[in-house]
């Protein structure tokens, strides 16, 4: 069975419901369990490219056939993880904000692409590594402030990992984004990844009044812009169906995923890695 390596690079807020509430938040986002990062689940993904194929027949042999009176249907060829969290952006004194990922995010990447390059070692609580341009200078000191929190700076973030980052997609804010990058511990950046996303207010217009409607008022967390996710793609076969439909996939294009289509949420870059992992 061979693997690829799907990125989604989202260009505007994304919300990938968890179908329940949490807290003070009336719709959260859907979340790994043992980390609490934001996910984009496998089945979602397969919609999606479902939905963008135009060519009925290539999308049975892609996708699966459903089961009918008359037909016994069949499963796809291909088979979808869920999309993974790698660089998370957060707002920065300098440079409006960093684009922030860990050790662990970094380990998960390197085991599912087989990347050769060894990790950078885990920085400790406070520290991070950091490009130059999200870096503060005081006295002999450099410094990364996200959000209220300070760190110090340990070192540049590796220059071999920033080069494969920023080499996955085309995309600008990315492929620029080197002076952006920063490692911070697993502690960090799950705090991060769990608590600053953004969380959107809404009402209900009762149509006949112009008024807000009483007990209308609800809010919803969605994924920030320049979340870069990836998600792992499981190839069956060899056939001709499968293997055009892939190449379609090597180009970079915009699709939307998620909920709340009509109010600009979930534009996402995506690009398939051209390489077997």
């Amino acid at each position: 069975m061979k693997t690829k390596l799907l990125y989604l690079f989202t260009r505007t807020p994304l919300h990938v419901g968890a179908g329940s509430s949490v807290g003070a938040v009336d719709q959260p986002v859907m979340r790994e369990r043992h980390t609490g990062f934001p996910i984009i689940p496998g089945s979602s993904i397969k919609g999606v490219l479902r939905d963008h194929n135009k060519t009925p027949k290539e999308g049975d042999t892609v996708f699966g056939r459903e089961a009918s009176k008359d037909d016994s249907g069949h499963v796809g060829e291909l088979s979808f993880s869920e999309a993974k969290l790698l660089l998370f952006p957060v707002r920065s004194a300098k440079g409006a904000f960093a684009l922030a990922t860990c050790p662990h995010a970094l380990g998960r990447l390197k085991r599912d692409v087989g990347i050769q390059t060894e990790l950078p070692s885990p920085p400790e609580t406070g520290y991070c590594l950091a490009g130059s341009y999200v870096a503060l200078k005081q006295s002999e000191k450099e410094g990364v402030v996200l959000e209220e929190y300070a760190f110090e700076k340990a070192g540049n973030f590796p220059a071999e990992w920033s080069q494969i980052i920023t080499g996955l997609l085309d995309d600008p804010t990315l492929k620029d984004g080197a002076g952006r990058l920063v490692c911070l511990s697993d502690d960090d950046f799950a705090h991060f990844a769990q608590n600053a996303c953004q969380v959107l207010q809404h009402n209900r217009i009762n149509p006949e009044t112009g008024t807000v409607d009483d007990g209308a008022l609800f809010n919803e967390e969605v994924v920030p812009s320049e979340t870069l996710f990836y998600s792992q793609i499981h190839q069956g076969s060899n056939k001709e169906e499968v293997t055009n439909f892939l190449s379609k996939l090597e180009d970079e294009q915009l699709l939307q995923f998620g909920g709340k289509s009509t109010t600009g949420l979930g534009f996402c870059t995506i690009k398939l890695n051209k390489e077997n992992a």
